[in-house]
């Protein structure tokens, strides 16, 4: 009974009149026309796009090739076998489909989490450079108050009725003392109180598509992309800073007034980070995690890498590159391609900085852990790789404590690294290289104050052919030279030279370069 109905309705549907069939390209036309060379119907707009010199006829009067052509179909069942085909293609996207939405959502989690972690440490940063500048601030009153109260006692020994008896420098001194309590006094009282500036930026990940409309994994950027910024806007000169300043002037005799070659560059490059000369005029610089290059004292334009974070000249001319959020380092080509070099890292490691040294390149990488007591543990890898990417010696070690490696540089046998400790403390380590763990050698921490780690503001260094470390102090507009045993020699140039804010620093054929803001110094050097 069911195979007779459905036999009935099957006749009554072939009786019954349709509606003439649209164009699958125009929703708004109808097929009028056939193409014998596709067998393939189309609308009059589809003539111009797609059957341009073909062989058409009118729908009526290709009855028989339609009707052929679907028979031939049907025969050969070559359509079955095609949407058997295209079923199966679909299925397996929607499973692929179901895989890849969960593994982002676990790239999400991640990334969430990283940026949660940043947070934190964000917070203890702010917290800490809080505390450092109101204890300087409360420090620098108290220190007020008690020069107060010892003018207050030499003022009330002096007798008015005995003042012509009085030694003229004696007179002086004491009223060059009361204007200078009054004015350092006036000066502290009208400081500005620290503030603060919430500007913080969120960037978790952006969901990228391919040109096929299907979601990428590869090209989702999410653990790599986040950043977290903070900012704090405290404007009021500490005490330190003046004692340091005073410091400063009087730090060393052996500086000299050499004329260096000084010239500008452009006003967005506010801090370079990295510097490689490579000729007298020419040298690579990093600024604002861009490579760029100076050619013949002047900044080229051209942007030759993005997100860089440390770099080595290689001999041929070849660059090495580093990103700290990815694992494997890259070379860039004189013909300025950029291509994968050696792949150092891993899931929780990635590479912090680098360096090079007789064509071994030495470079750390670097992860830190956070227990249930939230007590930090940094994670150190050192190692030492060829110029072809092969490693020949790798070492490790980890220490419980929050300790950022911000720079490497081989001294001798041994290295050196500049680390940030909790955001706010800098100092350099002698690492024994010929140890299984990097045993630290020797420290410095800096040269002035009673807390040197808390006054050394390093940006920057490079050795000179004797073996001696070079640094360069933010902080105290100046770069110092250390021997061996990161013991200070001198202060080699400051201020008086011109420096404001010396940052990265290197050596060339008997001249230093040191970067200042936008500004670039090149003075004479003689090793130490």
């Amino acid at each position: 009974m069911a195979d007779d109905r459905f036999e009935r309705e099957e006749k009554q549907e072939v009786g019954r009149s349709h509606k003439q069939p649209r164009c699958r390209f125009h929703e708004t036309e109808v097929y009028q026309i056939f193409c014998k060379d596709c067998k393939d119907f189309m609308c009059f707009k589809c003539i111009g796009q797609l059957h341009q010199k073909h062989e058409l006829s009118q729908l009526q009067d290709a009855n028989e090739a339609i009707r052929t052509e679907l028979c031939d179909l049907l025969l050969e069942n070559k359509y079955a076998e095609h949407l058997s085909s295209l079923k199966d293609k679909v299925s397996d996207n929607e499973k692929e489909l179901v895989q890849d939405e969960e593994s982002l959502k676990r790239d999400i989690r991640t990334s969430v989490e990283e940026m949660k972690q940043n947070i934190d440490i964000a917070e203890k940063r702010l917290l800490s450079e809080l505390r450092n500048e109101f204890e300087s601030y409360q420090i620098s009153l108290q220190e007020q108050k008690i020069n107060i109260n010892s003018l207050q006692t030499k003022i009330a020994n002096l007798d008015v009725n005995k003042l012509p008896e009085y030694n003229l420098n004696h007179v002086i001194n004491s009223l060059s003392e009361m204007k200078l309590c009054s004015s350092s006094s006036e000066k502290l009282i009208n400081h500005p109180k620290p503030g603060f500036q919430p500007t913080m930026d969120f960037s978790i990940g952006n969901l990228i598509q391919t040109t096929s409309g299907k979601p990428d994994a590869c090209a989702l950027l999410l653990p790599s992309s986040s950043n977290i910024s903070t900012q704090t806007d405290s404007k009021w000169i500490d005490a330190e800073d003046r004692v340091e300043d005073n410091a400063i002037e009087s730090s060393s005799d052996e500086i000299t007034d050499q004329d260096p070659i000084k010239f500008q560059m452009n006003q967005d490059i506010k801090l370079i980070s990295k510097i490689v000369p490579i000729s007298e005029k020419n040298a690579w610089i990093i600024s604002n995690r861009k490579l760029l290059k100076i050619i013949d004292f002047s900044v080229n334009e051209d942007v030759y890498s993005e997100n860089v974070d440390d770099i080595v000249v290689l001999k041929d001319g070849c660059v090495l590159v580093l990103r700290q959020l990815e694992t494997f380092i890259m070379k860039l080509l004189p013909n300025r391609r950029l291509v994968r070099f050696a792949d150092v890292g891993t899931k929780d490691y990635h590479p912090r900085c680098m360096c090079i040294r007789n064509d071994i390149v030495i470079i750390y990488l670097w992860c830190v852990t956070v227990n249930e007591k939230n007590v930090h543990t940094s994670k150190s890898h050192i190692i030492w790789m060829n110029t072809d990417g092969i490693v020949t010696k790798r070492l490790s070690f980890s220490e419980r404590i929050w300790k950022l490696p911000s720079f490497i540089q081989s001294l001798e046998s041994d290295v050196c690294v500049l680390y940030c400790e909790n955001f706010t403390l800098y100092f350099i380590d002698l690492l024994d290289a010929k140890s299984d763990k990097c045993d630290k050698l020797y420290r410095f921490k800096g040269v002035y104050g009673l807390n040197p780690e808390k006054n050394f503001d390093c940006t920057g260094m490079c050795t000179d052919k004797s073996g001696n470390l070079l640094v360069s102090d933010h902080r105290h507009h100046s770069v110092y030279v250390l021997d061996k045993e990161l013991k200070y020699i001198k202060t080699l140039f400051d201020a008086r030279n011109g420096l404001d804010k010396p940052a990265a620093i290197n050596i060339f054929n008997d001249q230093i370069w040191i970067s200042d803001g936008n500004q670039m110094y090149i003075f004479p050097y003689a090793n130490v």
